[in-house]
């Protein structure tokens, strides 16, 4: 198990994976009355801990993962990763079963603090500015935990949601069209992926504007147009990276789909203040799907690569996918329907099972040594 230490990925992403497979069915259970001696808010803790748990998670991972990459710096190890990873689970247990309250704050804030300060300080003493703007995103979503914790609970799920937008818009649009033009030119292809352009841009300012305008003034009509546009834009740009080519290889492919919930989300956000769908609707399209199919696929092809194996999709992979943005999609539609209920139960059953199958797959993996 000392192999767990040796790098965030081994420990970090699959214990994310678990942490999914656990607290969807555990909510469903909360959800349906099957607990009813649940002592606080079954809403309130499901929220949260998909959002700033979940995500608190597996962002820590990319994080330790990928600063050393951009740093040439080492990455944290050994006692200290283990140390943080614990402050995590400190945070998950707090948050459970302590009243809220000052004792709950310190509690769930030890974790996420430490990892923006850990990620400032590598960025900082190996001068790399180019990504200090995600570092300044991560103590955004820190803010936006403390909100939460401090009974701000609408404002920040709105923060917490954009911010997640925004950082899986601008990793997802660094590393989707990378691989996929690698993967062509491995075999020759003559499909080429246009490099980062005037439409890239244009994209990520329509993000940021929509974002700001969601989280500042969600119920303003100016949020249908800035939302609706950097649907179309994102739109625009995913398309240019011709999904179509890389369609054989799963694990290509599912970052294409990763990015399109984000696509999906923004345009339910222009439908919502429009009046034509639900807030529940489109945060899930955010979580469950952009979120969820995202860090799902980041996570994959992270510890493939690392473990030095072929990143080349299985059929075990195209269940899980399948499983996991099939789940998001029926939780999307399920207001819109007469089974709800249903709906609901069955796409946290699909979603829970794509990643169990993640961690049983990706887990054994992360335990083995390096080829």
């Amino acid at each position: 198990m000392r192999i767990l230490s040796t790098g965030a990925y081994r420990l970090f992403f699959p214990a994310a994976g678990l942490f999914a497979a656990l607290t969807i069915p555990l909510w469903l259970w909360i959800w349906s009355g099957g607990w009813p001696a649940w002592p606080l808010d079954g809403l309130r803790w499901h929220q949260h801990e998909m959002l700033f748990g979940y995500l608190g998670l597996a962002l820590g991972g990319f994080l330790l993962t990928a600063v050393p990459n951009w740093t040439s710096r080492p990455a944290l190890a050994g006692c200290p990763l283990v140390a943080l990873f614990l402050l995590w689970v400190v945070g998950r247990v707090g948050f459970a079963v302590l009243p809220d309250g000052a004792g709950q704050i310190v509690c769930v804030m030890l974790y996420p603090v430490i990892l923006a300060v850990v990620v400032c300080r590598e960025l900082w003493v190996a001068g790399n500015r180019r990504n200090l703007p995600i570092a300044g995103m991560v103590w955004l979503f820190v803010v936006a935990d403390a909100l939460f914790l401090a009974g701000f609970q609408d404002f920040a799920l709105r923060l917490g949601f954009a911010l997640s937008v925004v950082m899986t818009t601008l990793v997802g649009g660094r590393v989707t069209p990378a691989f996929a033009r690698n993967w062509l030119k491995a075999r020759g292809s003559g499909v080429g992926i246009p490099e980062f352009g005037v439409i890239d841009k244009l994209a990520m300012a329509a993000v940021g504007l929509a974002a700001i305008v969601w989280v500042g003034w969600p119920d303003h009509s100016l949020g249908i147009i800035t939302a609706a546009i950097a649907a179309v834009l994102l739109l625009l740009r995913l398309l240019r990276w011709k999904f179509w080519a890389v369609a054989s290889e799963p694990l290509l492919l599912a970052l294409h789909a990763g990015y399109a919930w984000i696509v999906i989300s923004l345009a339910l956000l222009a439908a919502q203040n429009a009046g034509l769908v639900e807030p529940v609707q489109v945060l899930h399209a955010m979580g469950a799907g952009a979120v969820g199919g995202m860090t799902l696929i980041v996570m994959m092809r992270a510890i493939l690569g690392h473990a030095n194996r072929p990143i080349q999709g299985t059929a075990m992979d195209r269940v899980l996918l399948v499983c996991v943005h099939l789940g998001a999609a029926l939780r999307v539609l399920a207001p819109a329907t007469e089974a709800q209920a249903l709906l609901i139960e069955l796409s946290g059953v699909l979603w829970a099972l794509g990643f169990a199958l993640f961690f049983l797959r990706y887990g054994r993996i992360a335990l083995l040594p390096r080829l």
